[in-house]
């Protein structure tokens, strides 16, 4: 989404000329989209697929990024590089090139790969480079499968931007099966549910067997047997495209049911898969807990002022409000882009908190909102942290995957914590491979 139709979604939320239409979004300008700015970055996501190895097709400037969270995060051994030029551009000659790096790649690596990913740059997508072509052709050759991905920021305002085609052309690898076992996927996630979660009770009462995630795969047999689930749950909104293409591929229906920490939400989600899966889901008990744990929380909390950020394992509005509802006074919410699962969230914040400010992160103006040093208790992901330097940060990075009411009291306790034991800021950036 554009920041233009990113401001206009909210004005027309709101009629009343209030705060909300002056402050979502500075004038238009431009903004640095690093191809890979750590953490979950296309390569990282893209190595998902196990035993695998990835091939980026670029600029040597391309890649910078991605060489050194590789090497912070640790999977440097399993991404390769072929640096193009301004004649590989003009003249094609890179298409030719890829060939023989490939087979350079698979007479060295130790192990063999069992998968192979292909990666292509902007560049190629204005050239209009058959890929596709490509890998079918080496992957009759070395007799693996063969996969494109994209980095390319400029499609990040269409239809299809590269963090939901990166998960795409990670389940694309599956094939069709004949088989139907009782298992469920959790999509759109890169790590596993965290195992305090009570998703995994829930659905063994159910009679839900195994439940399928890909960052669970430790090999490639693990991963393709995923496409033996009955149904696909899409937690996060980057696994839309592959949940669709899955539907299409390999005959498995899905529903969105949505990582959240507002009780009324995650109430909604299990009710959502109760539908798709036919089956009842007893969560009272788990709510009750939370709620319990909310009380106590916010008594020994206290009034806490909040910023959220857009960098975290949740929808930031949704976390906006349901801090809100928790009784914490949010003052500002960081965010790059809006989605369909946001508006609800938006609504009700405007109708709630009508002094709330609403900022985006990749204006140049922004370095303006640090040098005024706002002042909240908590800052709510990393990004929030920057914003707000004198804020005790939560991380709340991809890094863990909170699921389900025990997701709540899992936020409090760290907010509590972060009260306790303050973390430096800078230290929680390189910890969770965030490339300056």
């Amino acid at each position: 989404m554009s920041s233009t139709t990113f401001r206009r979604s909210i004005q027309e939320l709101d009629d009343t000329g209030a705060h909300w239409q002056r402050q979502i979004m500075p004038p238009d300008g431009l903004h640095y989209c690093p191809p890979s700015a750590g953490g979950w970055g296309i390569f990282r996501a893209g190595l998902l697929v196990p035993e695998s190895l990835l091939l980026f097709v670029s600029p040597a400037g391309c890649g910078r990024h991605g060489a050194i969270s590789s090497l912070q995060l640790g999977y440097r051994r399993r991404l390769y590089f072929l640096h193009i030029d301004e004649v590989d551009i003009v003249t094609g000659r890179h298409m030719e090139r890829i060939p023989s790096a490939v087979a350079e790649i698979m007479a060295s690596a130790h192990p063999r790969p069992k998968a192979m990913i292909v990666c292509a740059s902007c560049i190629d997508d204005l050239l209009g480079s058959d890929y596709d072509r490509l890998a079918g052709e080496m992957a009759a050759v070395h007799g693996i499968p063969f996969r494109v991905i994209h980095m390319n920021p400029i499609a990040t305002d269409g239809k299809m931007p590269p963090t939901l085609m990166v998960q795409r052309g990670v389940y694309d690898f599956l094939e069709r099966s004949s088989e139907r076992d009782a298992m469920v996927n959790v999509v759109g996630n890169f790590v596993p549910i965290d195992t305090t979660s009570e998703f995994y009770e829930v659905m063994a009462r159910a009679g839900v067997r195994r439940i399928g995630q890909v960052g669970a795969c430790a090999t490639i047999d693990e991963f393709r047997r995923l496409s033996r689930a009955g149904h696909n749950i899409l937690i996060r909104p980057e696994g839309r495209l592959a949940v669709q293409h899955m539907a299409q591929k390999l005959g498995i229906p899905y529903c969105f049911a949505p990582a959240a920490y507002s009780m009324d939400t995650i109430d909604r989600t299990y009710r959502l898969m109760e539908q798709c899966l036919g089956v009842a889901l007893c969560t009272q008990e788990y709510r009750e807990q939370a709620e319990a744990a909310v009380s106590f929380y916010r008594r020994a909390l206290g009034p806490l002022t909040v910023a959220v950020g857009s960098r975290t394992n949740v929808g930031t509005f949704e976390l906006a409000r349901a801090l809100a509802e928790y009784g914490f006074r949010v003052r500002y919410v960081f965010a790059d882009m809006l989605v369909d699962f946001d508006l609800e969230h938006v609504a009700w914040l405007k109708d709630h908190v009508p002094d709330l400010v609403v900022l985006t992160n990749i204006h140049p103006t922004m370095v303006d909102f640090v040098g005024q040093r706002h002042a909240v208790d908590l800052a709510i992901g990393l990004d929030a942290g920057y914003f707000c330097p004198d804020a005790h940060t939560v991380p709340l990075t991809l890094e863990t995957q909170p699921y389900g009411y025990r997701g709540v009291v899992e936020l409090l306790r760290e907010m509590a914590q972060a009260l306790e034991s303050p973390r430096r800021h800078r230290e929680q950036m390189y910890a969770a491979g965030t490339v300056a």
